[in-house]
């Protein structure tokens, strides 16, 4: 080999000629630090891969005990309406049982047990651990007269429910309810609100009406009157009709003052005079007029 000829590849030789280059510990560095790295990452694959089978076994797991008895309860009512297709039972899973008892933890007065059972029966197919409770308790608030509910599993095949159900107070407009929060909903009758009070008022006016009807209660019980009505108009004009009694105008202004005003009437012998009273307008400066159920014309009374 000439030593003017250009080195085009590597060689293994040094610069004597034909001296070998002694490869071996390079060789043996190789084999002790190229396949431990290999061997880690292949050990982490491995370990990867485990974890996501256990995962996924979980999760399989968890959808069989889910649907299996979904699909027993499908394929026994397709069995029986198609018999001719011999088609094999599916027994449920022995953790997915079915729901056998639904346990009422609070007594019902309006919601009816045959609301309840009726949206029972779409949610108690799937088994224990099937039914979503969530849209259960969901679908039981949707009720106009369910305040609140609240659903839970007992094992192994308990369903408890619990209802807290509207309170009405006063009766609000032609077909509404107000709880004692001022909160208007719109239930299907039950029949004992009719005795509730009636209050009226443009939207949004529930909470001030609700309040005002329990001061104007407060100040007629000093004469043996409680409010059977309440109304506030359009403008802000408030109207209060008597239980067996007449109907109090009120006007906007000074509504409180008026009141003191009618009280104070009564309490100086006049009540005899205004017990046949059909209406008392209230809307004067210092007095008010009287429309009687006996006569045809209006008197003025003024102090």
């Amino acid at each position: 080999m000439s030593d003017s000829r250009s080195r085009t590849t590597f060689s293994a030789y040094d610069d004597g000629p034909d001296v070998p280059m002694d490869f071996a510990p390079l060789r043996a560095e190789a084999r002790h630090t190229v396949p431990d790295a290999a061997a880690e990452k292949r050990s982490g694959g491995v370990l990867r891969f485990v974890l996501l089978g256990l995962i996924l076994t979980g999760a399989g797991g968890v959808a069989v005990h889910q649907y299996r008895g979904v699909a027993a309860d499908y394929m026994a009512t397709l069995a029986d309406s198609l018999p001719a297709l011999n088609l094999p039972e599916i027994s449920r899973p022995v953790v997915n049982r079915e729901i056998n008892t639904v346990r009422l933890d609070s007594p019902l007065h309006r919601v009816t047990e045959h609301e309840v059972r009726t949206l029972l029966a779409r949610y108690t197919e799937s088994g224990f651990l099937g039914v979503d409770v969530q849209d259960l308790r969901d679908e039981l608030e949707l009720n106009p007269w369910v305040a609140h509910a609240t659903v839970r599993r007992v094992w192994p095949d308990v369903l408890v429910i619990n209802i807290r159900e509207q309170q009405p107070i006063a009766r609000w407009g032609e077909a509404s309810l107000l709880n004692a929060a001022g909160e208007i909903f719109t239930p299907p009758p039950r029949g004992s609100e009719t005795a509730l009070p009636a209050l009226s008022g443009p939207a949004g006016s529930e909470a001030v009406v609700l309040s005002r009807y329990e001061t104007f209660k407060e100040v007629l019980s000093a004469l043996a009157m409680t409010p059977a009505s309440v109304s506030l108009s359009q403008r802000g004009s408030w109207t209060i009709a008597v239980d067996g009694g007449p109907v109090l105008r009120l006007g906007r202004d000074d509504v409180m003052a008026r009141l003191d005003r009618l009280i104070m009437v009564y309490r100086s012998g006049l009540q005899d005079h205004l017990a046949d009273a059909r209406t008392i307008d209230l809307r004067y400066g210092n007095g008010f007029s009287v429309s009687k159920n006996t006569v045809t014309t209006d008197s003025v009374a003024r102090r």
